[in-house]
Order: C-alpha cells, then structure tokens, then sequence
C-alpha cells in the first residue's frame, strides 16, 4: 500500500470515527509498519502549522504583529509530533491501556490531518480579507471546542477509555503543546 492510497484511507476512518462509528479503524493501517509510516502525516500538516503561525504572527487579537520564523514554527511541530507519543507511552505504562497505545498513536496522527485542515479555515478567510481578526478569533474558538472533542472521542475509542480518562488525554495533549509553544517561543 502506497502513503498517499493509505493517507486516503485514514481519512475515511477518520471521518467514520468522527460520527463515532468504531468500524472507522478498519481504514487505518494498525500493524508496526502503519504506526511508523503514521508519522509521515506531518508532511501534510507541516504547511499548514507554518501557514497558522505566520496568520497568527500578521494577525494578532491585540497588539502589533509579531516576529515569524517558519524554522522556528517547524521546530516546535517536531517537538510536538515526537513528544505527545513518548509522553502517552509514559502515562500508559502498564495500563490496561497500553495494549491499543499503537492504535491510539496511529489514528491520532492521521486524524492530525483534518483536524488542522479545519483549524485553518477562518485564518484563511482572515488571510484573504473576507473576514476580520474578531470573527476569525470567534469562529477558531468555536473549531478549537470542536478539534477538542474530536480528540476526546478518538481517545475514547481507539483506547477504549472512559470518558475521563480520554478527557485527562486531550488536557495532557493541550498543555504539553503549550508548555513546548512557550519554551521554544517564550
């Protein structure tokens, strides 16, 4: 299986997973070599993580624009992308978890993909003039709540994880992809 003929059908699990259908993970390549070959979703999402940061840079909520750095902007995705894994290695140790962790990491990468492909949208609509840095705050906020959801059912699902555990999943998620953006951007 070609990466782009796999790529595809991620995106239809994905999808299938987003109206919490469990038979979504049958698109996804789950052996040891689809687990590795996950990562190279990056590939895809990289531009778009560029592309928010410097919309970010040009169009803060307040204030001046700010400094943008596309090396520095693929520095801290590199950071995220390798540490979000090891950090749920670490938390599902010997858990009853840890058994459906590659499932877990696999389809959380993929499921990247549409997540950022949404998230991009009002910064798009903001980039061109059609709407202003009010709205596009508002309606990022509003696909902020949902990307949230979305990875609280995919750890639902792909761990078979209580709701408060996937909701503990999603908060580590967040706060280590703060704690990195501060660290690497002050």
């Amino acid at each position: 299986m070609t990466w782009l003929i796999e790529a595809v059908a991620a995106l239809s699990g994905a999808y299938a997973l987003a109206l919490g259908r469990d038979d979504g993970f049958e698109h996804f390549n789950l052996t040891a070599e689809g687990f590795w070959r996950s990562f190279a979703a990056i590939i895809v999402i990289a531009p778009l993580y560029v592309y928010t940061d410097r919309v970010d840079a040009l169009y803060p909520a307040q204030g001046a624009p700010a400094d943008f750095s596309p090396a520095l902007s693929l520095l801290t995705l590199a950071l995220e992308w390798i540490a979000w894994p090891i950090a749920v290695a670490l938390l599902t140790f010997r858990t009853r978890f840890s058994a459906l962790y590659a499932r877990y990491i696999t389809v959380y990468n993929w499921t990247s993909i549409p997540v950022f492909v949404v998230m991009v949208i009002p910064l798009v609509a903001l980039d061109l003039g059609l709407i202003s840095v009010k709205t596009a705050v508002s309606a990022g906020v509003v696909l902020l709540m949902v990307a949230l959801w979305y990875r609280w059912q995919i750890a639902r699902l792909a761990l078979e994880a209580p709701a408060l555990v996937a909701v503990g999943l999603v908060g580590g998620d967040v706060v280590l992809s703060l704690a990195i953006g501060r660290l690497l951007n002050g």
